[in-house]
């Protein structure tokens, strides 16, 4: 947890988001165009946004709030981080700036150093060779899932496809960790109708996820929001991640509550080596 977002949506990471702003609802006489085009053109969206490789020239805030709960959902203990994250050497390096809205001790910075290390090593080693429990929006990851349009709205004055989605099937292959949840996944989709990216996703679990026959750990509740900006110049970045995760690891029960909200996007023009890279 508060690290930086990666284009790849890898699900381990995730819980639920609900956006309140209210929603502007298409004409009933709209056609709306089929599923299936719609997945098709995001999906060569998310390529096309891979090979980008945004990441490599954009820095941004970081804040990220994880609050752990008791049995009956109150606070027990909060951590608030703040990051300055920028690319180093193509990879999104995040900077510790205040921890609990204090200037970080040198043994939190050192911390900190040693994880964003351990973090880029696995962010390279990706780069390298795909890793097997990496999710993308890619037609492996779509066609595990039944989409189905239902409208148009105006996101962030933008008017975009709304899909609702659910597993095909109750028994979906699983050929590696990662699909115990994509195969229980439920939830709801909004794709831009200009640029096909995503501006929104929220999803959860449909029914208890288990690993190692319910010995190493069980997810009761497991639910995600997922939110994007448009920049000036056209690309998109996530913007908020709000999750909510109840579960147990081991004997160990947990009820995790955690907010990631990214700002103040800009263009780095120099890659930064050390401390804080010039922007437009």
């Amino acid at each position: 947890m508060g690290r930086a977002p990666s284009r790849s949506w890898l699900v381990p990471f995730l819980s639920v988001w609900v956006w309140t702003a209210g929603p502007l609802f298409a004409g009933a006489g709209d056609v709306l165009p089929s599923a299936e085009d719609v997945m098709h053109k995001a999906i060569q969206r998310a390529k096309w946004v891979e090979e980008q490789n945004f990441e490599a020239t954009r820095a941004y805030t970081q804040l990220s709030v994880t609050e752990q709960l008791d049995d009956k959902g109150a606070v027990k203990e909060r951590e608030e981080l703040l990051y300055h994250v920028y690319p180093v050497e193509a990879l999104p390096y995040a900077e510790l700036i205040q921890k609990n809205g204090k200037a970080p001790t040198p043994q939190e910075l050192k911390k900190e150093r040693e994880r964003q290390k351990k973090l880029r090593e696995r962010l390279a080693q990706r780069r390298r060779q795909k890793d097997e429990e990496e999710v993308s929006l890619d037609e492996e990851v779509v066609s595990k899932y039944r989409f189905e349009v239902l409208r148009r709205e105006t996101v962030s004055g933008r008017t975009a496809f709304v899909l609702s989605f659910e597993p095909r099937s109750d028994d979906l292959p699983v050929r590696r960790k990662v699909d115990r949840f994509l195969n229980k996944l439920v939830g709801t989709l909004w794709v831009d109708e200009q640029d096909y990216d995503i501006p929104k996703l929220v999803f959860r679990l449909k029914d208890n996820v288990t690993m190692g026959w319910g010995i190493l750990a069980a997810f009761r509740q497991f639910d995600v929001g997922f939110e994007q900006t448009r920049t000036s110049d056209a690309t998109w970045f996530p913007s908020r991640i709000d999750a909510y995760i109840d579960g147990r690891l081991l004997f160990k029960s947990f009820r995790v509550r955690q907010r990631e909200q990214m700002s103040d996007f800009r263009t780095v023009t120099t890659e930064a080596k050390k401390g804080t890279p010039a922007t437009e």
